[in-house]
C-alpha cells in the first residue's frame, strides 16, 4: 500500500475529503477566540500564565483602539497556542488540566457554546472534512447555572446549519458516579436526533478499564440508535477483563487504542499528534500508527483536538506522508474505514462515500 514516490503540498491534503470520528469540542477552540472571550471579561479570573503580550493585545483590540494589524493578532494567537501546547504536554493529566483552566471557564454560556461549535464546523469545512462526529461532556458546562438541556440546545444551535453531516457524542467521565451516568443516558435519549454516540472518557491511568457502571447506564440506548465508544489503551495496556466486556457488549470503537497488540476487530480512533503532545511517545516517528496500519488493524486518523496539539487533519496526513510514506491510497482506505464505522445513516454514508470516490478516483488510485 505504501508509495514513497508521491509528494504532497498541504493544499493538496486540505482539498482531500476526510471523515473525522474523534474530536473533542473543548479541545478545538480557536486560540484567538479564547483570548477574545477572556478579553470580554477583562481577563478577570483568567489563568495567570496567559502571556502578558496576549492580554495587552486583546484588551486593546476589545477597546477598539488597536493599532495592531490582524497579522499581529494572528501571530500572538499562534504564540499563545504554542504556550497551551506546552502546558498540555508531558501527560494526559496535564492535558486535561489545561482544558480545565484555559478553556472550560469560557464554555459556560449559551452564546459562547454556540459560537465555539459553529467555529469548529467552519474550521472543519476549511480542512476538507466532509463528515464529522463531535464529542463533549455537557455536564462540564453547567458551572455557571446552565442546565444540561440548555447546554445541549446551545451546542446544537452551533451545528444545526452545518454544510456537512455532524453527529454529537456525549462524554461520560471515568471519575463520575452512576447517578450522573443515568442522567446523561436520559439526556442522550431525549436528544437522540442529534446524539448518536455515548463515550467513556477521562483519566485512564487513575480510573482504568471499561467501567461496569458506565455500561449499566448506557447500554440500553442502543435500541434507540445510540452506540457506545470508549477511550481505551491510550495510556494502559489491554486487559483481559476489558476485552471480555467489549466483546460482551459488542463495543467495537476504541478511542486511541494505541497500546498493546490485541486490537484486532476493533476500530481504532488514532490521534497521532495528540499522543505525542501528551507524552505517550517521544516523537511522531515513534508512534505505532503506521505499524498498526500495516498489520491490517482498522485504523482511522483523527485529531482529538486542534487547540493543544496545534494540528488539523490535513497536517496529520502531511506527517503520515512525510514520516511513513503514506499515499493517496492509504488516505482513502482510512477514510472508508472511518465512514463505515461512523454513526451516520446508511443514506448519509452513501452520499459521503460518493464524495470520497469522486475525489480519490481523480488521484488515479484503485478504489477496490
Amino acid at each position: 500500500m505504501l508509495n514513497r514516490q508521491e509528494s504532497f503540498e498541504l493544499s493538496d491534503l486540505q482539498a482531500l475529503p476526510k471523515v473525522l470520528l474523534h474530536e473533542h469540542l473543548d479541545c478545538s477552540l480557536r486560540p484567538a477566540t479564547i483570548l477574545e472571550l477572556w478579553a470580554e471579561q477583562d481577563f478577570v479570573n483568567a489563568p495567570k500564565d496567559i502571556p502578558p503580550s496576549a492580554i495587552k493585545a486583546f484588551m486593546t483590540k476589545s477597546s477598539h483602539n488597536s493599532l495592531l494589524k490582524d497579522t499581529s493578532l494572528a501571530s500572538i494567537s499562534q504564540q499563545y497556542q504554542q504556550h497551551l501546547s506546552y502546558c498540555a504536554s508531558t501527560s494526559l493529566a496535564s492535558y486535561l488540566q489545561a482544558i480545565s483552566t484555559h478553556v472550560l471557564p469560557l464554555m459556560q454560556s449559551r452564546n459562547n457554546l454556540t459560537r465555539i461549535a459553529r467555529e469548529r464546523i467552519e474550521d472543519a469545512v476549511a480542512d476538507g472534512i466532509v463528515a464529522m462526529e463531535l464529542r463533549f461532556a455537557p455536564q462540564l458546562h453547567t458551572i455557571d447555572g446552565l442546565s444540561l438541556r440548555e447546554v445541549m440546545d446551545a451546542v446544537i444551535a452551533g451545528i444545526i446549519d452545518a454544510p456537512i453531516p455532524v453527529k454529537l457524542a456525549i462524554c461520560a467521565l471515568r471519575h463520575e458516579q452512576k447517578e450522573l451516568f443515568d442522567v446523561l443516558a436520559q439526556l442522550a435519549y431525549e436528544y437522540r436526533d442529534f446524539v448518536s454516540l455515548v463515550d467513556l472518557a477521562g483519566d485512564e491511568k487513575k480510573y482504568p478499564g471499561v467501567l461496569n457502571t458506565w455500561l449499566e447506564s448506557f447500554f440500553n440506548l442502543r435500541e434507540y440508535g445510540i452506540d457506545l465508544t470508549v477511550h481505551l489503551w491510550e495510556t494502559n495496556e489491554p486487559q483481559n477483563d476489558d476485552l471480555i466486556r467489549l466483546d460482551q457488549y459488542q463495543i467495537k470503537r476504541i478511542g486511541h487504542g494505541i497500546r498493546g497488540s490485541r486490537q484486532n476487530g476493533y476500530i481504532l480512533e488514532i490521534c497521532p499528534t495528540s499522543n505525542v503532545v501528551t507524552g505517550q511517545f517521544a516523537s511522531f516517528i515513534d508512534h505505532p500508527v503506521d505499524l498498526l496500519y500495516r498489520q491490517g488493524k482498522n485504523v482511522t486518523i483523527n485529531t482529538d483536538g486542534t487547540l493543544f496539539t496545534c494540528t488539523d487533519l490535513s497536517v496529520e496526513y502531511a506527517k503520515l506522508a512525510n514520516y511513513f510514506g503514506w499515499s493517496f491510497a492509504d488516505f482513502y482506505k482510512v477514510n472508508v474505514t472511518a465512514l463505515e464505522a461512523s454513526s451516520f445513516s446508511s443514506r448519509t454514508k452513501a452520499q459521503v462515500l460518493s464524495k470520497l470516490n469522486s475525489q480519490y478516483e481523480s488521484k488515479q488510485i484503485s478504489l477496490t
